[in-house]
């Protein structure tokens, strides 16, 4: 996804921007949740997709990063490498995930998962080894890792469902919430599909009205949207095999047990 924004882009950071994000006397004194803060503020501050859309949009780690103020767009510049590894992009003319933009033409069907099954602890932990590998020895690149890590690991931990006291957010979306996990789309021979990542569960459930606006785009084109139950998903194969064994192991349980005890 090449970063196609100007100087007058509302996601660069303005002087508003930088005062809205810039930690308290209380943040500041509390330095472990610091990072916590910046990234929220982040999120807040992006802009949402229109509604309908005029222009395209997208977002991405790089996106969200470049927010933190006072940091040369320069020195984020290596991060356009992770957009395979999490981007989301969606306008009057394609749509994308994780980098792999498609006309909207070429676009066969949306389909839509529950958060939860693009998203696990070991998910996030494989995309974010894969992002570290991927940036540059460059100037500045462990200052890009931590804000890469913070950045990952305070979404995820934002979109779990329950509190610190064990109960569950009415207030906000969590990873209970749809989000588009596949493209289908047409190639000379056949179809491929565009897969979201983790990372790009993520940021749907972060950025509110993400997916909503690519499920409305999609029907704006006369693209069928397909809502994929759980059982249906990659993850629904896992449980049922887990299940199909548990249950032949339980009786082969019973079948010792019974000859034993004869």
């Amino acid at each position: 996804m090449a970063d196609t924004r100007d100087e007058t882009d509302p996601v660069a950071p303005t002087a508003a921007v930088v005062d809205a994000l810039a930690p308290d006397a209380d943040e500041a004194a509390d330095a472990p949740d610091l990072f916590s803060t910046w990234v929220s503020k982040a999120v807040s501050l992006y802009p949402r997709p229109s509604d309908p859309l005029e222009r395209e949009w997208d977002v991405s780690v790089q996106g969200l990063v470049r927010m933190v103020p006072y940091v040369p767009r320069i020195a984020t510049a290596p991060l356009a490498l992770l957009d395979r590894f999490g981007a989301v992009t969606v306008g009057p003319e394609r749509v994308g995930l994780d980098g792999k933009d498609i006309d909207w033409g070429r676009v066969l069907e949306i389909r839509t998962e529950p958060a939860w099954t693009r998203l696990s602890a070991g998910m996030l932990e494989l995309d974010l080894l894969r992002m570290t590998n991927v940036i540059p020895p460059l100037p500045g690149r462990r200052w890009l890792v931590r804000q890469v890590s913070e950045l990952l690991f305070t979404l995820y931990l934002t979109a779990l469902p329950v509190d610190e006291d064990g109960e569950p957010h009415d207030d906000r979306v969590t990873i209970f919430a749809p989000v588009v996990s596949t493209i289908v789309y047409r190639r000379l021979v056949g179809h491929g599909e565009a897969l979201a990542s983790s990372t790009s569960a993520l940021l749907q459930v972060a950025l509110p009205g993400t997916s909503e606006a690519i499920v409305a785009a999609a029907r704006a084109h006369g693209v069928p949207v397909v809502d994929v139950p759980v059982d249906e998903t990659e993850v629904g194969e896992v449980v049922r095999r887990a299940e199909a064994w548990r249950r032949s192991a339980t009786g082969l349980r019973d079948v010792i047990r019974s000859r034993i005890t004869r």
